[in-house]
């Protein structure tokens, strides 16, 4: 057996469990934009500002922004919503009136309609599929060789 098989096994396997975490987390965070939006309650925010993402040590200056949304809760309070979709140029101005869901019983838990849901799940799980359909048809035909072969 020659040293090839070994290191493309070992590289199989931990690409086939990084798949599978970027799939398991897309499952997680499809479930909670699902969660919020059929559980939640609807109601109309104001984009009050966007803000610029926040800059690592080292890292160029982005002009990627995400809007933060105040809205109000059917008890009355006023919330804001921090977004994590950073984009260039950002989807919202402020002062543009936004559709959002919260949990009532946690409305710091809310998501906007359209990308700001649905975009980490679903690049998530097209990244961590293909990495699986990748990995896991490598690491079965070893197994078939090793097997039969």
């Amino acid at each position: 057996m020659d040293l090839y098989v070994p290191i493309k096994l070992v590289f199989s396997i931990v690409f086939a469990i990084a798949g599978t975490l970027f799939l398991c987390i897309a499952y997680r965070e499809w479930c909670s934009s699902y969660s919020i939006i059929t559980q939640g309650i609807e109601t109309e925010g104001i984009v009050v500002e966007t803000f610029r993402k926040p800059r690592r040590t080292g890292e160029p200056i982005s002009s990627a922004a995400a809007p933060v949304v105040q809205f109000m809760t059917q008890s009355g309070e006023v919330k804001k919503y921090y977004s994590s979709l950073y984009t260039t140029p950002c989807y919202y101005e402020p002062g543009q009136q936004v559709s959002i869901w919260y949990l009532p019983n946690d409305p710091t838990k809310a998501t906007l309609n359209g990308k700001d849901a649905w975009i980490l799940p679903i690049v998530f799980g097209i990244f961590g599929f293909v990495i699986c359909l990748i990995t896991y048809s490598v690491l079965i035909g070893l197994l078939i060789k090793r097997v039969f072969g």
